[in-house]
């Protein structure tokens, strides 16, 4: 299975992530919130956004970096393509990767099978 994050997999249109906020189903967790919509592309695509609530910049590149590898480890979880958005919370820079990777899946379970 390849690994990478590639740009082609990255959110980076206002129109994409107004659609996200106004249709997308959205997935409430302790750490995060996790937008996802299907997006009729043969991939799925990925963005995280970190608020300056959550910290000084380089925390909130943290916990970006962080967002993006547990999409990038998870994509096989994913049932058909879809976009994703992950908004971190404060409490997202202090977890332990094993909470984040569980609530993670979890919240991956919310996307039905079906389209």
């Amino acid at each position: 299975m390849i690994e990478s994050y590639g740009p082609h997999e990255r959110i980076r249109k206002k129109k994409d992530f107004t659609d996200l906020y106004r249709k997308g189903i959205c997935a409430r967790g302790r750490f995060f919130n996790l937008i996802h919509l299907p997006n009729g592309l043969g991939h799925s695509r990925m963005a995280a956004v970190t608020s300056k609530k959550v910290g000084k910049a380089v925390q909130r590149n943290r916990i970006r970096r962080k967002a993006r590898e547990l999409y990038r480890r998870n994509r096989a979880w994913l049932p058909y393509p879809v976009d994703i958005l992950i908004i971190a919370k404060k409490e997202f820079g202090d977890a332990a990767w094993t909470e984040l990777y569980e609530r993670y899946r979890t919240a991956l379970q919310s996307i039905p099978d079906g389209r």
